[in-house]
């Protein structure tokens, strides 16, 4: 009996009696049609729906495209839509008060610090000019 199988990487067709099968320790399968599939997934680590030339990114895409609805459509009336229903009032929101601006420092005083517990930073003294050199 002739067993169709699919390549692990890219999803492509093998041809009985062509590609790789490659066992391992646990006893899973993987059948690759080629060495390039064998090579990206084995020896690179690459996922074959990711790549663009592979048939499994085409199937991935075709999949995507069924789960989300079209946006052309327009939405479907519900049962009963039609009949206008009370609905109760929702409480208004008290309305959010906006952050006061900061005041201004007067002129010479030190500036607040933006930490509540820090302490300001302290002025560092100049250094002074080295001394002239002697000939």
């Amino acid at each position: 009996m002739v067993v169709h199988r699919t390549c692990s990487f890219c999803a492509g067709e093998i041809e009985p009696g062509t590609g790789q099968l490659f066992v391992k320790r646990d006893g899973s399968l993987y059948a690759f049609c080629s060495s390039s599939c064998r090579k990206q997934q084995m020896g690179l680590g690459r996922v074959g729906h990711r790549l663009r030339w592979t048939q499994a990114h085409e199937l991935k895409r075709l999949a995507e495209q069924r789960r989300q609805p079209t946006a052309a459509a327009p939405p479907t009336p519900k049962a009963g839509a039609g009949k206008a229903k009370a609905t109760p009032a929702e409480p208004e929101k008290p309305p959010t008060a906006k952050k006061a601006p900061k005041p201004k420092p007067a002129e010479g005083a030190p500036a607040p610090a933006d930490d509540a517990g820090a302490t300001p930073k302290k002025a560092r003294p100049k250094k002074a000019a080295p001394p002239p050199a002697s000939t």
